[in-house]
């Protein structure tokens, strides 16, 4: 399983955010693209989404990178249908604090599940954490350690269905992967109502990761969408 690697741009400093495209011809979207996220939510424009969310009890490889922790699925069971097209989950992560921010609020945490189909489009589903009751799907990652060397080997079984605020109205926009190359085209849809973990698992995570999210970008003319 591949281990975690040191990457030429970061979050802090010459290497931050703001210097990402200058340290890589690659990065150049970072800067110069109009469709970058994440973005501040606030007004949006009434639209239907047909999305259903067909998340479930699985298992999950880990996988470190530099900033966070990748957990893959083992059976690519987990999926979602948007439009009657059909996406599998291929892996979800967290960033501290959130990187969406709603009418200009920001949360503790942030779960991305980067989901695509078979061609190539990718749809990631943002879900915003705020301290409150403790989430026992949550505490298997952290029981898991993962600042342990043999954490990489590990497989956790996981239920996302408790990732997901299921009642919440939903947003939607044309976006951008939120760390270099930063990439256009994706899909985003982020959850209005965060769920909840509790004040000591935040805390718990924050003490092996450092804060890893990117500044809000402008939205340009984007069209933001608010559904149910």
């Amino acid at each position: 399983m591949a281990t975690a690697r040191n990457e030429d741009w970061s979050y802090t400093g010459k290497t931050g955010p703001n210097y990402w495209s200058s340290i890589n011809k690659k990065y150049a979207l970072c800067s110069t693209g109009k469709q970058q996220s994440p973005v501040n939510i606030d007004q949006a424009i009434k639209k239907s989404l047909p999305l259903g969310i067909n998340y479930h009890n699985d298992l999950f490889k880990i996988e470190k990178s530099q900033y966070t922790v990748k957990f893959i699925p083992v059976n690519h069971s987990n999926s979602i249908n948007l439009n009657g097209s059909h996406y599998t989950l291929l892996q979800f992560h967290f960033h501290t604090p959130s990187e969406h921010t709603i009418n200009g609020k920001q949360s503790d945490l942030e779960i991305h599940f980067i989901n695509e189909n078979n061609k190539k489009s990718i749809i990631t589903i943002g879900v915003l954490v705020d301290s409150g009751r403790l989430n026992k799907e949550f505490q298997k990652i952290l029981n898991a350690n993962p600042v342990d060397e043999d954490f990489e080997r590990k497989v956790v079984k996981i239920n996302l269905q408790s990732f997901i605020p299921y009642t919440s109205k939903k947003f939607s926009y044309t976006g951008s992967f939120t760390t270099p190359p930063c990439t256009e085209g994706i899909k985003w849809i982020v959850f209005n109502k965060p769920i909840q973990f509790s004040e000591e698992q935040i805390h718990s995570y924050q003490n092996y990761f450092e804060p890893n999210s990117r500044p809000v970008q402008p939205l340009n003319d984007r069209d933001l969408f608010e559904s149910w």
